[in-house]
């Protein structure tokens, strides 16, 4: 699954969403379960890190595989 921009660093929470196919609902959750890392941008714009989508997906994978 190779969905990510290499050239970003941070995505919109509809863009996670979207890219982990689930709602904004579970990437809250995510991020309160310090599952995503969730940074500021300004004073009312936040982003998630693509490297903790990245370790997500990675966890995910291994946990699917066996």
């Amino acid at each position: 699954m190779n969905t990510m921009n290499q050239n970003c660093m941070a995505f919109q929470i509809n863009r996670v969403a979207q890219m982990l196919d689930v709602s904004r609902s579970t990437v809250y959750r995510l991020i309160r379960d310090k599952h995503l890392t969730l940074v500021k941008v300004g004073k009312r714009s936040s982003r998630i890190t693509a490297e903790s989508v990245s370790e997500l997906l990675k966890a995910r994978e291994s946990t699917e595989g066996g």
